[in-house]
């Protein structure tokens, strides 16, 4: 049986990764040019990592996305600081921060754990923190980089010039390859109160 690797993820507009493709250019412009960057047209906001599964999971899944997104009206939500996990002196991962409404993102975020926990996922070791994922550390970083990267990060300020309206959430799969991961989207439930 076929396995799928697994994602809940909200998607973006191509304004906006064009957006944030721009800051990851900056960035590696600084110094940051060894790091493992998301491919712009990738990148995506992750609610829920969920793992290997098979095409009939996948299709429940789908179906619990359905009832989630009928707890929901769209919402916005905005791009703003730079950071990265789990400390800026020891970076494996760069991100930028979100603001807007983040309180419903939150419940979003906590209504799909909620729902994937029915279906015998994992739950969460850790909270759900907002955020996009712009880069990864390489196995092996070194202490110079992890200065670099502590350095740029701390010394830039960053805040996107669009909002972006959460619309919905999509079941993606993920193939990883030495080029970096390519996405495919399964399902997409429209955020929407009945």
């Amino acid at each position: 049986m076929e396995s799928l690797r697994l994602f809940v993820a909200i998607e973006l507009p191509d304004d906006t990764k064009t957006e944030l493709g721009r800051l990851q250019k900056a960035l590696q412009q600084q110094g940051l040019d060894d790091l493992k960057w998301a491919s712009p047209q990738s990148l995506h906001i992750t609610l829920k990592f969920l793992g290997y599964s098979n095409r009939a999971k996948a299709d429940s899944i789908a179906d619990k996305l359905d009832v989630v997104s009928r707890q929901f009206n769209p919402f916005e939500i905005g791009f703003k600081g730079l950071g990265a996990f789990p400390a800026l002196s020891r970076a494996q991962v760069l991100w930028v921060g979100l603001t807007g409404e983040l309180g419903r993102l939150q419940m979003l975020a906590g209504e799909v754990e909620a729902n994937m926990v029915e279906l015998g996922f994992e739950p969460a070791k850790r909270r759900f923190a907002p955020h996009l994922t712009l880069a990864r550390a390489r196995q092996g970083i070194t202490p110079v980089m992890q200065q670099t990267i502590a350095s740029v990060i701390g010394s830039m300020a960053y805040i996107a010039h669009n909002q972006v309206r959460v619309a919905t959430i999509s079941l993606m799969s993920s193939q990883l390859s030495p080029s970096g991961a390519m996405y495919n989207r399964l399902h997409s439930a429209r955020l929407c109160i009945e």
